[in-house]
């Protein structure tokens, strides 16, 4: 009767292995496809980085020696530093634009659902048409930006501002916030409306001001929701090329030339193995940047 008993008790568990024997086989096909979707690429830029590969040819192992030239690479210097610059510069943007947008569309106002559709039509259009149009917003002959300055009397000659080193790259990073900020409003907007009414209402009776409901409960209800839009958005920029490639491509020279686009010279000159090392170096900047927002995101 005893061993009936422990028979019956060990049956659910040998069920259990089963299940999850018969589990994990069913996803197995998945999980190699998958795998090997994703990894065989990454596998093989990390063995061409170290090859002397070009296009349809092999090549030799080389070690380190496409890390080296890289690293003394005046190009690639003014493209890792362009890079830091860009991100910075655009993610400042976005987040202070997107911030300031989602604040007053939070607020009551006549066509209120209108104007959150209209402020994602940035984001919603194509890349390409986005930044040709921001080209030709720069445009010195028939540009807006031009007559516009060129009315108010701040200019007395247009400028090339894509083909002008000192107005490149802040010109690539106006359009790059312009376009990117719709996504973080969006998030932003999402956040607030999670928010409790009744904790802005007992702010309001214990005499807070608008900054003070701002700062004691709205950031903190949307910080979560701040650190994981960075995140994504910084990776997304960090590896953003159409918008550098259709305006400025890069020049003039080096003024507004990032890692991404660096790569692409280097891939259409057939430098496979320098290409590869290039956007590898972004790998480990990405990662520990994911790693601090996750920390934080712990914390918050």
């Amino acid at each position: 009767m005893a061993k009936g008993l422990k028979t019956r008790k060990s049956s659910p568990s040998r069920f259990k292995i089963q299940d999850s024997v018969l589990g994990y086989a069913t996803i197995l096909p998945a999980m190699l496809v998958l795998i090997g979707f994703f990894g065989y690429p990454l596998f093989y830029e990390v063995y061409a980085s170290f090859t002397n590969s070009t296009v349809g040819q092999p090549g030799e192992w080389v070690g380190l020696a496409n890390y080296s030239y890289l690293v003394n690479d005046p190009a690639f210097t003014a493209a890792a530093f362009n890079t830091v610059v860009y991100v910075t510069a655009a993610q400042t943007g976005k987040f202070a634009l997107g911030l300031a947008v989602a604040l007053l569309l939070q607020q009551k106002m006549i066509g209120r659902n209108l104007w959150r559709s209209v402020v994602l039509l940035p984001y919603a259009l194509p890349g390409f048409v986005a930044f040709m149009v921001w080209r030709l917003i720069y445009n010195p002959d028939v540009g807006a930006l031009n007559i516009f300055l060129n009315q108010i009397g701040v200019l007395d000659q247009p400028i090339a501002f894509l083909s002008n080193s000192t107005w490149a790259m802040p010109g690539v990073v106006l359009a790059t916030i312009w376009k990117g900020f719709p996504f973080w409003t969006i998030m932003f907007l999402a956040a607030l409306q999670a928010i409790p009414k009744e904790l802005y209402e007992a702010a309001a009776s214990d005499g807070a001001n608008a900054y003070q409901r701002f700062k004691h409960v709205s950031f903190p209800g949307i910080r979560p929701v701040i650190l994981i839009v960075f995140m994504l958005s910084t990776i997304s920029t960090m590896n953003s090329f159409e918008a550098v490639w259709l305006t400025t491509g890069g020049g003039p020279g080096n003024a507004s030339i990032i890692v991404p686009i660096y790569a692409y010279k280097s891939l259409v000159n057939f430098q496979i193995g320098q290409a590869g090392a290039a956007a590898l170096l972004l790998l480990p900047v990405i990662l520990l940047f994911v790693l601090f927002i996750l920390r934080r995101l712990k914390k918050a």
